[in-house]
């Protein structure tokens, strides 16, 4: 639970064109309206080409593919799957299929470019959106030198919309009628619980299995996975720590952020064998609502800290493959 304590397809290339820029790119002959080919289906890594000549001066966004999910709203985390590609060189800068998982944004609050923020929005999770997003919704004149963007660079994303979450997501869970803890945890599942810590309460030698406070109907969690959720953390007087419910204030590099769920749980083992708190979420189903006992910690003081968390499993994927550095890595959408 990284910094848990120290606080987020093509069906037919004739698709509609739901928002295009120019009348050029409605003559893309074998290109399509938009004048981008993009081969493979939904969750594949796609292979993207272009016509000749400049891209259009305005966003296209195009649904390749529509998906019979929720809409995907203002505000919340987006776990997408996506490919970027630079219409200049055709050099694919960033994409998460070759990694093996999906990532997750904030979308629509300014925490990715601009391009995904308007083009996205809106859109049906399962689908495949194309978009075509110029510099000014892009990097702007910056660009981004690690990965070979330039600042009046044209991208290609081809994104494939899996899951989005909220902090109003409800679970789809049954409560436990005696959850096996002394913590009296309260609250809607669709909302922040509330703990109770009877006075006197001592942390325990070491953490114990979790404890189920209401049991999801998903796929169970497995191992070496990572899994997007919300989370509440406590000390053992009762005091809280931390919130995924609790925003982030602006700082030089990026604009104030609501709350919002987050994808950095991350359930053991990792790559290199290495063990965590959240190990022992592995088996428990995703919709569940569980305390999780965390191992002690220092605080920046350099004081002792026990706490325990209450989590809510929203979704879970496989833990991206090792990454190997490469300048691609830093041409993310995140802003």
């Amino acid at each position: 639970m990284r910094k848990l304590l120290s606080l987020v397809a093509v069906l037919a290339l004739g698709s509609s064109l739901v928002a295009c820029g120019s009348e050029d790119s409605k003559a893309g002959g074998d290109f399509g309206k938009n004048g981008i080919k993009v081969t493979a289906d939904f969750g594949q890594k796609p292979t993207v080409t272009h016509r000749d000549g400049d891209p259009d001066k305005s966003l296209v966004t195009e649904v390749l593919k529509e998906g019979d999910g929720p809409e995907v709203k203002k505000g919340e985390l987006l776990t997408a799957n996506y490919l970027g590609q630079i219409w200049r060189d055709g050099k694919v800068f960033d994409n998460s299929y070759d990694r093996g998982a999906p990532s997750s944004f904030p979308i629509g609050v300014g925490g990715v470019i601009t391009g995904w923020d308007e083009g996205l929005v809106g859109k049906k999770i399962g689908s495949r959106v194309l978009l075509s997003i110029p510099a000014d919704k892009g990097y702007k004149e910056q660009g981004n030198a690690d990965a070979g963007i330039k600042g009046d660079d044209t991208l290609i994303f081809v994104v494939d919309l899996v899951s989005a979450a909220a902090n109003d997501t409800k679970l789809d869970a049954d409560p436990v009628a005696a959850p096996a803890t002394p913590f009296k945890v309260t609250g809607e599942l669709n909302a922040e619980p509330k703990v109770t810590v009877p006075a006197g309460t001592k942390p325990p030698a070491k953490p114990g299995k979790p404890v189920i406070i209401a049991t999801g109907k998903g796929k169970p969690v497995e191992k070496a996975s990572q899994i997007v959720g919300r989370y509440v953390v406590y000390d053992y007087t009762g005091k809280k720590q931390a919130s995924t419910w609790a925003g982030t204030p602006a700082s030089a590099t990026a604009p104030a952020q609501p709350g919002a769920p987050t994808d950095q749980l991350q359930v053991g083992p990792g790559p290199n064998g290495q063990t965590g708190a959240l190990d022992g979420l592995a088996g428990i189903p995703i919709g569940s609502r569980v305390l999780v006992e965390l191992p002690a910690s220092k605080d920046d003081k350099g004081k002792t800290v026990n706490a325990f968390a209450v989590i809510d499993i929203l979704n879970s994927f496989p833990a991206p493959k090792p990454a190997t550095p490469q300048p691609s890595t830093s041409g993310s959408p995140s802003n």
